[in-house]
């Protein structure tokens, strides 16, 4: 393994290890000029078209031979790493279908590799639109992976940092989500045993995905030859109520918990590093009230936490599905008397309403979450059903598997860049997408690329500093302009 120097030892690299065309690398050179580039020029090129992610040129600059493939999956870029596994987002070399890649870790294969097989395969027998799903499972020699969807949104305890407090019938919808999903693999015999918020993925059209079916187990093993535990409130809980191991009341119990977090923006469990030495059985009895630590929360809310989070096993909903009817029940009452600004505020425009009163797809590329959930607001409160991407080329590649997938984008350069611009304007390019209208939202520092970017009449650019109507209007006007053509 040598690190690499020259252009030429990149392209030549690059190929052998299968990232890159030589039909492409030909392409890039003629339009260049010349063969003789330098390797930051040609590196800065590959990335610049897509031909190479920064994944995959940082490790063929390091010299490294494998991890570009898995199947028929080629690696684009690492999007979480645990104890056990990493996550990688990979595309498929036939379809072109992006998938997650789960892999597990050179030094646990040994001692887990079977343990991995046999719990995928239980997730993947799972089917339902709130569990992410399973769809190949591989375990040979020194291989082992997992392949899974690839949900476009982020995972529950990334939102809430920065959310901190969800609004009631926002968390509602969540959980909802979590519990038809829990419920059911109840139905099939399975529970989940590591259910928390960075196992829940929030998609980017607000549905809640459960992860991690079946890998618990795996995760406590592995996790405890590292020093760090992420199953020790399950094992604790069941200690010190005496239930077994599987017992679907312990699932109940953590979603109530996570429930308890959303709304209250608190954790009614200890957090840390030290958290086995804190979780005692006083820890699970001595959990404040919801009402205590968060006085606004609706009253029949309040109640389903209160039961869920019950210390006695025999106390709490004994079915998934018995805590989801009331939580239903709950959202209606609340519905019923009035939820709050938010609620009224969804409902007190259309403007964002089809002809046949449907309300319109409006795709937001962003990747600054305060951004994301300010222009989320924004829109819903006006009728239109909000979808979030953080990045501009998976956003327009969702209309190759969905044509579909938005009526209009909305696409911001703030913390995106120029890849907000270059995929503006390849929104305009593409077969699939060039007639469907978009703006392009230029931050302010970025204001001297607005005549680089491709407009129509179903195509506007605005820059900041801009009032919320003006962002409004600019995406009323392309739909109707491109309504009329």
């Amino acid at each position: 393994m040598s690190t690499i120097t020259t252009a030429d030892e990149l392209a030549q690299s690059a190929m052998e290890v299968g990232v890159l065309d030589h039909r492409d690398l030909q392409t890039v050179r003629g339009e260049l000029g010349t063969r003789t580039v330098d390797l930051h020029t040609l590196s800065q090129e590959l990335l610049r078209r897509n031909l190479l992610t920064q994944y995959q040129l940082e490790r063929v600059m390091k010299g490294l031979k494998g991890g570009y493939f898995y199947g028929d999956y080629k690696v684009l870029y690492c999007v979480g790493a645990g104890t056990f596994a990493r996550v990688f987002r990979a595309v498929h070399t036939t379809t072109g279908e992006v998938f997650a890649v789960k892999v597990l870790r050179n030094r646990f294969i040994n001692e887990f590799a079977e343990a991995f097989r046999r719990e995928g395969e239980l997730g993947a027998s799972l089917k339902h639109p709130n569990i992410v799903a399973i769809h190949e499972v591989f375990s040979k020699r020194d291989v082992h992976y997992i392949v899974m969807d690839f949900i476009e949104g982020r995972n529950l305890r990334e939102f809430t940092r920065v959310r901190r407090v969800f609004e009631p019938m926002e968390a509602a919808r969540i959980l909802e989500g979590m519990l038809s999903g829990l419920n059911y693999a109840f139905q099939q015999g399975v529970t989940h045993r590591d259910l928390k918020m960075s196992n829940v993925l929030v998609s980017s059209d607000g549905e809640a995905k459960l992860l991690d079916f079946g890998l618990a187990a795996l995760e406590n093993e592995a996790a405890g030859e590292a020093g760090v535990k992420r199953t020790v409130e399950y094992a604790a809980l069941e200690r010190a109520t005496g239930v077994r191991k599987d017992d679907t009341r312990s699932d109940i119990f953590f979603a109530g918990c996570i429930f308890y977090h959303m709304l209250s923006g608190r954790s009614p469990m200890p957090e840390g590093r030290d958290r086995g030495k804190q979780l005692s059985k006083a820890t699970f009895q001595n959990i404040p009230p919801i009402a205590s630590v968060a006085p606004n929360v609706p009253p029949t809310f309040a109640k389903v936490i209160n039961r869920a989070i019950e210390f006695e096993a025999s106390k709490r909903y004994q079915t998934p599905a018995e805590m989801l009817a009331e939580l239903k029940i709950a959202a209606k009452r609340l519905n019923e008397r009035g939820s709050g600004q938010q609620t009224r505020n969804e409902l007190a425009s259309s403007e964002g309403h089809d002809d046949q009163g449907e309300p319109r797809r409006l795709m937001v590329v962003e990747s600054n979450v305060k951004m994301q959930d300010l222009l989320r607001e924004l829109f819903k409160q006006n009728g239109y059903r909000v979808l979030v991407a953080s990045d501009p080329d998976r956003a327009i590649d969702r209309f190759y598997t969905d044509a579909q997938a938005a009526e209009v984008l909305l696409f911001s350069s703030g913390d995106i860049g120029r890849a907000a611009l270059e995929g503006f304007n390849r929104f305009g390019q593409e077969t699939a997408t060039r007639e469907i209208p978009a703006v392009l939202l230029l931050d302010e520092a970025h204001a001297a690329w607005a005549p680089e970017a491709h407009t129509a009449e179903h195509r506007a650019v605005l820059t900041m500093p801009v009032k919320q109507r003006e962002v409004r209007q600019a995406i009323q006007s392309v739909l109707s302009r491109q309504a009329v053509k």
